[in-house]
């Protein structure tokens, strides 16, 4: 492909119909057929680093061009479709590395200086905003109805993923941590 470096994951997602492999690397976030592996479209909108991997929510792909903006794309387009699908973008409160997280409704980010932001999904309107004051290079998760922060130093912050922030917990990990954590059967 003729597309600069990227170190972000792809993802499949199911939509318009079928399956699309969702690729991002600067300049452009491309979707392929699963099948086929047929470009379906693509979106002029990444610069810099690309790290944070793409993630599916509420029926828009949402991508980040690090620490300059989150854009959602709706994934039902054909060619290059820049100036039609892209459903909001915001400026503020996309990270650096991390990965966004999303229950759905809510989408959260988290920077590499522990700078919590929740969103609506739907339009991306910010709800609320916390500065943990850690370093993090872990992407948050969700489990259930709750997000985890992991810091590189190994502490582990239990929230609620809600449109109010709610603390649940904190615990201590002995070790140092730069990746995301993998969940498995609860």
């Amino acid at each position: 492909r003729q597309v600069g470096a990227s170190w972000a994951t792809p993802i499949v997602v199911e939509a318009a119909g079928k399956p699309q492999v969702i690729t991002l690397a600067v300049p452009w976030v491309m979707a392929y057929d699963a099948t086929s592996g047929a470009e379906l479209w693509r979106v002029q909108a990444l610069e810099g680093e690309i790290t944070p991997s793409p993630i599916f929510a509420g029926g828009q792909v949402i991508v980040v061009s690090p620490s300059s903006k989150l854009i959602a794309i709706k994934p039902d387009g054909s060619g290059d479709v820049t100036k039609t699908h892209v459903a909001w973008t915001v400026e503020e409160g996309a990270p650096d590395v991390t990965s966004p997280v999303s229950n759905g409704k809510l989408l959260f980010s988290v920077s590499s200086g522990g700078f919590l932001v929740c969103f609506d999904a739907k339009d991306g309107k910010k709800v609320w905003e916390h500065d943990f004051a850690v370093e993090t290079q872990a992407s948050p998760v969700i489990v259930g109805d709750w997000l985890l922060l992991l810091t590189t130093k190994g502490d582990v912050v239990v929230c609620e993923a809600g449109r109010e922030l709610k603390e649940v917990s904190r615990a201590k990990l002995d070790d140092a941590f730069f990746a995301s954590p993998a969940l498995a059967n609860g």
